[in-house]
């Protein structure tokens, strides 16, 4: 018997030695990959939904329109993709987000991706104890390049409404910008 085929060759061994690491990696993906609590605490904000927001610009004038939401757990509920479209200012707005948990980091990231910006606004937080309170935080350019923060609310009231609020902070002052009420359809 040839020594490379053998079970027995130097060769071998070595291939199953080497393979060790290479398991413990792959079973910390896999860890690292799954589902778990955290995602399911998602699942509430699936479905479609009507879409009632309400913004403030600077001088606090409040302009109000609707749209239509739809959102949906994907890559094996790994995250919570969204669709939104309404009118903004006059013009159609479509927006796209994800919001999952990082097993790895330990906390909710977000991503955001709208037609009124070539940007992509990222961040991260927390839910609160009760699972119905999500609070992240982002930093992004507002139009005139400066950056700014956004404090990021998703309230679970029941199970046909949420609410979403963004505080954006400038100048050390942390003020409400936009507020969305979601009612199931």
């Amino acid at each position: 018997m040839d020594s490379v085929q053998g079970s027995g060759s130097s060769e071998a061994v070595a291939a199953r030695k080497g393979s060790a690491p290479q398991d413990e990696h792959m079973a910390e993906m896999i860890r690292l990959g799954t589902p778990g609590p955290q995602h399911a605490a998602l699942r509430p904000l699936e479905g479609r939904w009507k879409a009632h927001a309400k913004m403030w610009n600077p001088s606090g004038e409040v302009s109000e329109t609707e749209g239509t939401s739809v959102c949906r757990l994907v890559l094996g509920g790994r995250f919570l993709e969204e669709r939104i479209n309404m009118n903004m200012g006059g013009m159609p707005y479509e927006g796209w987000g994800l919001t999952g948990f990082d097993n790895r980091e330990k906390r909710y990231v977000i991503n955001w991706v709208d037609n009124m910006s070539t940007g992509i606004t990222t961040g991260g937080g927390s839910m609160d104890k009760s699972g119905k309170t999500l609070t992240t935080m982002s930093r992004m350019a507002g139009p005139d390049g400066r950056i700014g923060e956004s404090r990021m609310v998703t309230k679970i009231v029941d199970s046909n409404t949420h609410v979403f609020s963004m505080y954006h902070t400038a100048d050390g002052k942390e003020r409400l910008g936009m507020e969305i009420t979601y009612t199931r359809e």
